[in-house]
């Protein structure tokens, strides 16, 4: 497809969109969790300790899904939720020792996949590959956003 209109480049950008959640989506049923579940666990082991807000922020999906996926991981003894000393509305979330091995376990495999795409592409290319997808993201959501209280106001 030979990019030269705004749709096309639209239409481009949709589709790589839907197919790399497509893919993250065969994978997570391949291993048997939920996709929150396993964004929940793909964070806390690149970051050990995040505030539920930054997950939501981070993945970009709702609260009311990450509270789920955390409620089930805590439940199961993999997640462990602490309250901010200074702010008890900040809970944290941490994995714990079973945890840890259990997102070793499930998410190993998605993040040494993805250091194999990175060494294809060659590191250059795939972080501007990220820089762009994540500005294109941002300034869609902004887009949608303003439609929506445009909508809201009449």
């Amino acid at each position: 497809m030979n990019p030269n209109t705004h749709e096309s480049i639209s239409e481009l950008v949709t589709l790589a969109s839907v197919r790399a959640n497509h893919a993250y989506s065969q994978y997570d049923k391949l291993m048997g969790i939920s996709q929150y579940e396993s964004i929940i666990l793909y964070e806390l082991l690149t970051h050990p300790r995040l505030a539920q807000k930054e997950l939501i922020y981070r993945s970009g999906i709702p609260k009311q899904s990450i509270s789920k996926g955390i409620h089930s991981l805590s439940e199961r003894g993999y997640l462990e939720i602490t309250a901010n000393d200074q702010d008890k509305r900040v809970k944290y979330c941490s994995l714990t020792q079973s945890g840890q091995a259990y997102a070793q376990e499930k998410e190993c495999e998605i993040l040494a996949i993805e250091k194999r795409v990175i060494d294809k592409l060659g590191f250059d290319r795939a972080a501007l590959a990220c820089q762009i997808l994540n500005e294109w993201t941002d300034l869609l959501s902004d887009e949608i956003a303003n439609l929506k209280e445009e909508k809201q106001e009449k």
